[in-house]
């Protein structure tokens, strides 16, 4: 049972939000995300965290990389990543999860033109690619299918990195769309205030943003998901936090190379 939970634990953080979303209504559009600010990451940043489990059982892992930027067939673009993994224990066993996120985002909007990913949850195994145009709002998918979207949808790789464009005055709340496994989801990204906090890497003063799924609903958040972003120039993820009810799952940064200068 411990295993199992760990194990979950784990998949709501390499999954980030779909494992919340598996829960709601897809959606067809999303209103627009906010103006854009100047983008908080370089090439070259590299930031590692510690997946937790109740405050004592290591879970696994997850690295996120701004890797490149170059032409892409005629695109300025980003190259990002995220690679989530169990470690440990959990890695020993049936129950092992890495799971590759690589997502290619425009430099002049900071929305994803394609994405790809490699996963891999105990035995099974599942790999794909997407080709997101914005403009027309249409999505490709590895086996041809086609998807209508709104402007400003993003993969998971990507969503996080949206994140820390947004606009850090305290109330302010946004709504983007994910696009995962071919359905589109809605999520309210808000600013409840800031906090001093301190980590393995030091003390930080963090702006809060809470995020949920934005389906309407007037039922409880069953994840209570905040993201800890440091005040300044960089947006750095410093923690990320969620409270299922079988106990928290807290993501630590423990690495930071290749930041933006302060």
């Amino acid at each position: 049972m411990i295993l199992k939970r760990v194990l979950s634990a784990f998949a709501i953080v390499s999954l980030v939000w779909s494992s919340a979303f598996s829960q709601i209504k897809t959606v067809k559009s999303a209103d627009r995300q906010p103006a854009k600010i100047e983008t908080p990451f370089v090439v070259g940043e590299r930031l590692e965290y510690e997946v937790s489990w109740s405050s004592f059982i290591v879970a696994g892992e997850l690295i996120l990389e701004t890797k490149e930027r170059r032409d892409f067939n005629g695109v300025d673009g980003f190259h990002v990543s995220a690679l989530a993994q169990s470690v440990g224990l959990v890695n020993l066993t049936v129950l092992k999860v890495k799971d590759n996120y690589d997502s290619f985002i425009n430099a002049a909007t900071l929305q994803p033109f394609r994405a790809e990913k490699n996963s891999r949850r105990g035995k099974k195994r599942a790999q794909g690619s997407m080709s997101l145009d914005q403009e027309k709002g249409k999505a490709t998918l590895e086996d041809g299918r086609s998807i209508e979207i709104p402007q400003n949808t993003y993969d998971l790789a990507s969503l996080l990195y949206a994140i820390r464009t947004m606009d850090i005055t305290q109330g302010k709340a946004y709504q983007f769309t994910l696009l995962e496994d071919g359905k589109l989801y809605n999520l309210t990204a808000q600013v409840e205030g800031r906090e001093k906090i301190t980590t393995r890497t030091g003390k930080y003063d963090t702006v809060i943003v809470s995020t949920r799924a934005a389906n309407g609903s007037k039922e409880k958040d069953p994840y209570k998901l905040k993201i800890y972003l440091t005040n300044d120039a960089s947006r750095l993820p410093i923690l990320i936090r969620a409270e299922p009810t079988w106990g928290e799952i807290k993501v630590e940064l423990i690495q930071a190379t290749g930041t933006k200068k302060k």
